[in-house]
């Protein structure tokens, strides 16, 4: 596993597709490259929506790179509420929002978050077989 590669965006919307090109950057090429992208975006949006981090706050996106996998990190400025995976049931079938825990759950490898109401981390793990 590589050290890990840190960057801090301010807390605003435009911020995320800057997230994105970051993970592109820092990742190169990889076979779940497109689910690294995608699965940060989701973090950092809801850090952005449901943190102080959009609030006028920052966030942080870790990278660490293995050779079959990667784990990434987003760090936001806490909520006193915890991320879950919320269930179809708990959502309207045209709501545009609240199914990105479920996507990440249902591609990452492994995820998870520890924090509180003054900073949490979620993470994310993507494993792939050698080529």
């Amino acid at each position: 596993m590589t050290g890990p590669v840190r960057r801090v965006f301010p807390g605003r919307q435009d911020q995320v597709a800057c997230a994105r090109k970051f993970i592109r950057r820092t990742v190169g090429p990889c076979p779940m490259l497109d689910e690294a992208v995608l699965l940060t975006s989701e973090l950092c949006a809801n850090a952005l929506q449901h943190t102080a981090s959009g609030n006028g706050g920052s966030f942080e996106v870790t990278v660490f790179r293995g050779d079959h996998s990667l784990r990434i990190e987003v760090r936001d400025e806490g909520a006193k509420t915890v991320p879950v995976v919320r269930t179809a049931d708990d959502l309207d079938d045209l709501a545009e929002c609240g199914r990105g825990l479920e996507l990440v759950a249902l591609i990452a490898s492994r995820w998870g978050q520890c924090g509180d109401e003054y900073g949490r981390s979620v993470y994310f793990e993507l494993r792939w077989d050698k080529p």
